[in-house]
């Protein structure tokens, strides 16, 4: 350090030119940070993220495999959307597709469906999805976004709003924000510094030089950046330049102020300008080293984080504060020890020469016990605060109202449901193909478990489309089919009952004509004898009558064999309608006590008991019917014989007449009128007969159908039993026809891959996909889906998340681990620091305490002015940030206090530690005032997360600076006397 400030202060000149020519060739050399920044694409979640991989994998499986990022251009027309606008957006597509080499995938709202399916419910909003390479948050993401919007906004008909939003949008409108604020902030800082620069030390020169060293450092750190970047030793985001920006000027504001205050002091002191440069580089040199060491391996640690807006941060900073460090021992004391000599840099004298600072040290170390404990007391209350801290995810919020995705987001709530596009992916993906029946009710039952978790709105995949279960797929509706087709069968029974009644009467008919053939018969033998007596008068027609004889005895025959076949029709008959209501009974005792399911399902139950009564009423009913009407069959065709009997005898008595010729004609009209009896009653047999036969024939008709519509009924139940047998699926059975219908088509594509490996569920929330409710259920989704298909056919199927809330989830989870571990370093290299620069534990610990006690205050403080009061939480990225920065360049004023208390008070005596708190009060405070005031300027940009870094920050610096340095610090160091150097020896002043 000795001959490094002798370099500097006995070679100004060469030093102040070896530097201009560094920082000028960085910065020309290479391109601009900005323009690093463009070319590098590093994702802002990294591709190790659950959730990163999952899209990944989806669009492996549904896109086409390029897809990392999507965007949706919204459309909306008060009162409705028109032909002109449909137009428009097909052609939009078109051009997309045509302008933009990168795009990935395009809907086509050319499409009927697609267009159907895009349009709100109140036909005057509607969304066309873009995919494009690039990663979100990359500048390879902002860069096509930028494109669309170009493209989007030629010829946007009149009257139509449009608006490219979406995740990725988000967080292009976030980085442009904050780009377009940048130049601002940087310029509020410089003012903001330069009236505390002027008020403190009253001199044009010193704020010259203050501000000509700070711009130095900033052009030397954002040129290291941009040289890094661009070869490739580490990557750098939007973030890197307003963060390294933030923390230089801070950083490089407190060395400047160190040294110059020293320099100040040893001028009052009598030495020469160029002597008290040196001395004051070599004294403070230790302090500052210590302070950019602490800063910069804190920040370096963050290289080690997972999310981008840490790793592109980090190293960054570390490596630009690192310049600023050797700036400041070399260029400052260069340029003091170049102008000092002329005056321009003496200090002015003081109004109240330290009287102030003096009576503050006198009565912290009078009361030390009373002075920690009232400093304590309000740090230790807002630390109470910061448990309470709720952070937020909602990027929409950080930024402007205004910007175009804010206003998509709005334009899309007004006419779709929440979070339309901002849905969950549940991603299931098997080893076989899935797309048959028991797997995609695997599937169902999965979808169903999701829906029934709080929070849900709506799940849809192939078993629900449109996000309700299938209608025509659900056992009960299947139950319905098979009820109506055993209610067609039933009314084909009812028919048939209507034959059997026709077969009854026509039966009566036939018993009453075969009736009166057996009295006509009997008639005829009456009057044989005097048919005999009258031979002789119809001795003409006796060949006549013989021939009708002959015809009278065949007829009989043929009553006999029609009567007999009736009997075995009506036979056949009753054995069919017997296998069927076997059949019946069959389907009706396996959905009674085989069928697990159809005893819950109500539908079910419905549909087995209505089997119940056809069965019933057919086994009681119409199966003994039948068997009466084969006995009358039967019978009527055993009565046959006697008729046959009676006219074969009436052919012997006919034979015998030509003896008796003369006595039969004298029986003649007597014979005629039993004949004519015994024609008619033959007729009556013959009509009877008839309608038996016709009735007959109606009901095996109807039997047959009857068998055809059981048959039917009981193989699509017993196809449906087989399906649905596994408990593990539940009710619900989606037939294999039900593949090839048109409309399943669509749904098919949506939500089931083209090899049938993977499948797909979208779940929309009615949360705030951006809020922690829809963070927290995230991982419910994966774990509902993997327990519901635990036990089925896709048991050990891999189930992942995709979508802005399975991110959001990532980075909160990430960030977690990421704070830890910087966390962990930052507070290490704090700790080694003051132990090699104290080489005292007790010291080292309790300011090592007091820098967690003075940061947890801090977020107290933030989470009680922006959650609970202006109800917006902190960012995410908050408590990180201002970990670093408060553990890190926050520290710097307890080294140099506690520093300057070792050399005053090495004895722990009082008066030391007075004397210290005194020298270093104005110091300390003007170089907190400054670094809080450069961190409260990022306050004055429009993206809130700025905001809250700059709050808070700038509110921990306030603390450190006026609560721990001024009393928490020198009390304790008072009340505990020697022992704060333990386990060093005390040493005599």
């Amino acid at each position: 350090m000795h001959n490094l400030a002798r370099l500097a202060v006995r070679r100004a000149p060469f030093v102040i030119l070896l530097w201009l020519a560094v920082i000028v060739g960085l910065n020309t050399a290479v391109p601009q940070l900005e323009d690093v920044i463009a070319r590098d694409n590093t994702a802002f979640v990294p591709d190790s993220a659950a959730s990163i991989a999952a899209y990944r994998h989806m669009d492996d499986a549904f896109g086409t495999g390029t897809t990392n990022s999507v965007v949706f251009v919204a459309g909306e027309r008060p009162g409705g959307l028109t032909a002109a606008d449909r137009q428009w957006f097909g052609e939009l597509s078109q051009r997309i597709r045509a302008k933009d080499s990168d795009v990935t995938q395009v809907a086509d709202l050319e499409s009927e469906q697609i267009w159907k399916g895009t349009v709100s419910r109140d036909g005057e909003a509607v969304y066309l999805q873009v995919g494009f390479p690039g990663q979100v948050g990359t500048p390879q993401s902002a860069r096509e976004i930028h494109e669309l919007r170009e493209t989007v906004d030629a010829q946007v008909p009149d009257g139509l709003s449009v608006a490219v939003t979406g995740p990725a949008a988000t967080i292009t409108d976030t980085q442009d924000t904050i780009e377009h604020d940048l130049g601002r902030i940087t310029a509020i800082t410089l003012v903001l510094i330069g009236i505390i620069v002027l008020l403190l030390y009253r001199s044009v020169a010193t704020l010259a030089v203050i501000l000509g060293f700070i711009g130095a450092c900033l052009g030397a750190g954002r040129g290291i950046a941009a040289t890094a970047g661009h070869l490739g030793w580490f990557h750098v985001s939007t973030f890197t330049a307003s963060m390294l920006t933030a923390i230089v000027l801070g950083a490089a504001t407190d060395y400047a102020i160190f040294l110059l205050s020293r320099f100040h002091e040893l001028r009052r002191e009598g030495f020469e300008p160029k002597d008290a440069a040196e001395i004051a580089t070599r004294r403070v040199g230790s302090i500052i080293v210590g302070s950019a060491v602490t800063v910069v391996l804190a920040t370096a640690a963050m290289g080690l984080a997972q999310i981008g807006f840490f790793n592109t941060v980090g190293p960054a900073i570390a490596l630009a504060v690192t310049l600023s460090l050797f700036l400041s021992l070399s260029l400052l004391p260069a340029v003091i020890a170049l102008i000092a000599p002329r005056g321009w840099l003496d200090p002015r004298p003081s109004r109240r020469d330290g009287a102030g600072w003096a009576g503050v040290a006198a009565y912290v170390v009078a009361q030390p016990a009373k002075v920690l404990a009232l400093g304590l007391l309000p740090l230790i209350l807002l630390a109470s605060v910061f448990p309470l801290m709720d952070l937020g995810y909602d990027q929409r919020r950080v930024q402007p109202h205004d910007t175009e995705s804010n206003v998509g987001y709005r334009l899309l709530a007004d006419h779709y449901p929440a979070n339309e596009v901002l849905a969950d992916y549940v991603l299931i993906t098997s080893d076989h193909d899935m797309r048959n029946a028991r797997d995609i009710a695997a599937i169902e039952q999965a979808a169903a478990s999701v829906a029934r978790l709080h929070g849900v709105e709506s799940v849809r995949t192939i078993s629900r489309p449109l996000g309700t279960p299938i209608k025509q797929a659900s056992l009960g509706y299947q139950m319905g089919v098979a009820g109506k087709r055993l209610g067609k069968a039933s009314d084909q029974v009812s028919s048939g009952v209507n034959d059997a009644s026709r077969l009854d009467r026509g039966a009566s008919k036939l018993s009453d004509g075969a009736g009166q053939v057996a009295s006509g018969a009997s008639r005829a033998v009456d009057g044989a004898d005097r048919l005999l007596a009258g031979a002789n008068d119809l001795s003409s027609g006796i060949s006549r009558l013989a021939a009708g004889a002959d015809d009278a005895h065949a007829g009989s025959q043929r009553l006999r064999a029609g009567a007999a076949r009736l009997a075995d029709g009506l036979s056949d008959g009753l054995d069919n309608a017997q296998i069927a209501v076997d059949g019946l009974g069959m389907a009706y005792n396996a959905l009674k006590t085989k069928s697990l399911t159809c005893n819950v399902d109500p539908a079910c139950r419905k549909a087995r008991d209505g089997i119940y009564q056809i069965w019933v009423g057919e086994r009681d009913q119409l199966i003994p019917g039948l068997r009466d009407a084969v006995a009358g069959a039967r019978a009527i065709a055993s009565g046959s014989v006697d008729l046959e009997t009676g006219l074969a005898r009436i052919q012997a008595g006919l034979d015998k007449a030509d003896a008796g010729a003369a006595q039969l004609r004298a029986g003649q009209a007597t014979m005629a009128d039993k004949l004519g009896d015994l024609s008619s009653g033959a007729g009556k047999v013959a009509d009877g007969s008839r309608q038996v036969a016709d009735g007959t024939g109606q009901i095996a008709g109807k039997m047959g159908e009857l068998g055809s519509g059981l048959g039917d009924a009981s193989a699509y139940l017993s196809k449906t039993a087989e399906a649905t047998g596994d408990g593990s699926i539940g009710g619900f059975y989606l037939p294999p026809a039900a593949f090839n219908d048109k409309r399943f088509a669509l749904a098919r594509g949506l939500f089931m891959s083209k090899d049938g490996h993977s499948a797909r569920m979208v779940v929309v929330g009615a949360t705030d996909a951006f809020g922690n409710a829809s963070l927290d259920r995230t991982r419910s989704l994966r774990t509902t889906t993997e327990d519901a298909l635990s036990d089925g056919p896709l048991a050990g199927a891999t189930v992942e998340s995709a979508g802005m809330p399975s991110s959001l989830d990532d980075i909160r989870h990430l960030s977690t681990i990421d704070f830890r571990l910087v966390a962990a370093i930052a507070l290490a290299v704090v700790l080694l620091v003051l132990l090699v620069l104290l080489r005292s534990i007790v010291a080292a610990v309790f300011l090592l305490g007091t820098v967690v006690l003075s940061y947890a205050a801090a977020m107290g403080l933030g989470t009680l002015v922006w959650q609970v009061l202006l109800d917006k939480p902190l960012d995410w990225s908050v408590p990180s940030v201002a970990f670093v920065v408060l553990a890190a360049v926050g520290a710097d004023y307890n080294m140099l206090l506690i520093k300057r208390i070792h050399e005053e008070s090495p004895d722990g005596s009082p008066a030391g530690v007075a004397r210290a708190l005194a020298v270093t009060g104005s110091v300390i405070t003007a170089a907190g005032l400054i670094f809080a005031a450069s961190v409260f300027a990022m306050m004055s940009g429009h993206v809130i997360t700025l905001m809250q870094v700059g709050f808070t920050i700038g509110m921990g610096l306030l603390l450190d600076t006026f609560v721990v340095r001024t009393l928490v610090v020198p009390a304790f160091a008072a009340l505990v006397g020697p022992r704060l150097w333990w386990p060093g020896a005390p040493k005599a002043h």
